[in-house]
């Protein structure tokens, strides 16, 4: 057989238009649609959220089973959903009264992609915390370990939202920075205590490692 008969096959470098057209689900989740309604798109972010939030939930639920994987998932969801119905439109009133040049649509699409970052730590944490649940008898590292997931996803929000508002407010008055500066962590704390009170109240499975 002759050597220069050997056909080799040619590798083709991707195209920037083939590589562009994988996008991760979280990619998809967290960026701007532009075919879709403002309001519609943070909404069904806001949604997808707490969906995965709640699948947390339900991880921890399974150390006792039955009802209890819907009490823990409706729980972790309650603490997730508290931050968009009380505490943002909270912050809104003092953003307003502050003169801060910050729309409802910002504050929305900040609050939006915050509990869907939430949504996704959780979720990607579920399996871990599943073996923990279930395989370690120690009621005090399964509190540390959910505990732990739940505020490891606060943080990460709390920092997506403060990141999100950086770029309305870089051009607000040097009077409304100034309020920002202690209107943002007192927030941001209040959020935290409100999240934590309520994962407190509604999770057994957590306080059942202290008593």
């Amino acid at each position: 057989m002759n050597a220069d008969s050997v056909t080799i096959p040619q590798v083709t470098p991707a195209t920037d238009a083939e590589e562009e057209r994988f996008e991760s689900f979280a990619d998809r989740l967290l960026r701007p649609d532009r075919e879709r309604d403002a309001w519609s798109e943070d909404g069904r972010r806001l949604a997808t959220g707490l969906g995965l939030a709640a699948t947390f939930g339900a991880t921890l639920g399974l150390r006792s089973g039955g009802a209890a994987l819907l009490m823990h998932a409706a729980g972790v969801t309650a603490g997730v959903l508290t931050v968009p119905a009380v505490a943002v439109p909270a912050f809104a009133i003092v953003l307003a009264l502050a003169d801060v040049p910050v729309d409802a649509q910002a504050l929305g699409r900040a609050t939006s992609r915050a509990v869907a970052k939430a949504g996704l730590v959780l979720a990607g944490l579920a399996p871990a915390a599943a073996l923990y649940v279930v395989t370690v008898e120690d009621a005090i590292t399964v509190t540390c370990v959910g505990f732990g997931a739940l505020v490891l996803a606060g943080a990460l929000a709390a920092r997506s939202f403060d990141m999100d508002l950086r770029g309305p407010l870089a051009a607000a008055p040097a009077r409304a920075q100034t309020v920002m500066v202690v209107a943002m962590p007192a927030f941001l704390a209040f959020t935290a205590t409100l999240a934590l009170r309520v994962w407190w109240l509604t999770l057994p499975i957590l306080a059942a490692g202290t008593r």
